[in-house]
């Protein structure tokens, strides 16, 4: 699974991460492409991405096969 692809379903699926990153980063699923997801230098979403999947994860909405290659 690509990395935009493990953001985009993990925003699709949890409305608690999606709220989250909403409102504390003002930053929507549409935002996200797969270029910016890999920037982690200003103007990129890389750690965001990031703690997205982490959060994912957690929640149990990626499994560990699906993202150890990202």
């Amino acid at each position: 699974m690509e990395k935009l692809e493990a953001v985009q379903k993990t925003l699709r699926f949890s409305n608690t991460i999606r709220e989250w990153c909403e409102q504390k980063h003002n930053v929507f699923f549409d935002d996200f492409d797969s270029e910016n997801v890999n920037i982690y230098e200003s103007g990129g979403y890389g750690e965001l991405a990031d703690a997205i999947i982490e959060d994912g994860l957690a929640e149990n909405i990626l499994d560990e096969e699906d993202v150890k290659l990202l």
